[in-house]
């Protein structure tokens, strides 16, 4: 699988690849694609790393990631050498152009799905805009924030916590 335009522009390919084959539901996608997005690092690599965990356990995860790392990187190997060579091309240079408008369809169809698929409630709400106040006034505490608005969701929840 090889497409233009970074991580979030894989993720309708990814996730069409995995519902057309019933691997997992719609829904439990977008729990993973939420936890992914709050871990460091390139989205589709940590996406690829916990469905393929979720899928197949250790073995899945590594081999999941090395099928999203490997044919970009040869990928950009090629591009690389030969764009000295066809950089001055008006065909490369509409290409380029068609493909960045691509990408910003494909990454605000996934921003479209994730907000579509999110469990919002009063209190959700109410945490939210509690942190951005909170934060407004004191930035020093942001973790401490993060990890005080998580723990009071969770207990909200009744520590009920998808994934």
């Amino acid at each position: 699988m090889l497409t233009i335009g970074g991580g979030y522009a894989m993720v309708p390919s990814v996730e069409r690849a995995l519902l057309k084959k019933d691997l997992i539901e719609e829904e439990e996608f977008y729990d993973v694609l939420a936890i992914t997005q709050s871990l460091p690092g390139s989205v589709i690599f940590n996406l690829s790393l916990l469905i393929g965990k979720k899928l197949k356990g250790f073995w899945g995860a590594m081999f999941a990631s090395l099928g999203v790392m490997i044919p970009p990187f040869f990928a950009i190997i090629i591009i690389a050498s030969l764009i000295q060579s066809y950089s001055d091309s008006i065909y490369i240079q509409k290409f380029l152009e068609g493909c960045y408008i691509a990408t910003v369809g494909l990454t605000s169809l996934v921003f479209y799905k994730v907000i579509k698929n999110l469990n919002v409630n009063k209190i959700n709400i109410f945490l939210f805009l509690l942190g951005v106040i909170i934060l407004v006034f004191n930035r020093n505490l942001t973790f401490f924030i993060f990890v005080f608005l998580v723990v009071l969701n969770y207990l909200y929840e009744g520590g009920r916590i998808k994934c």
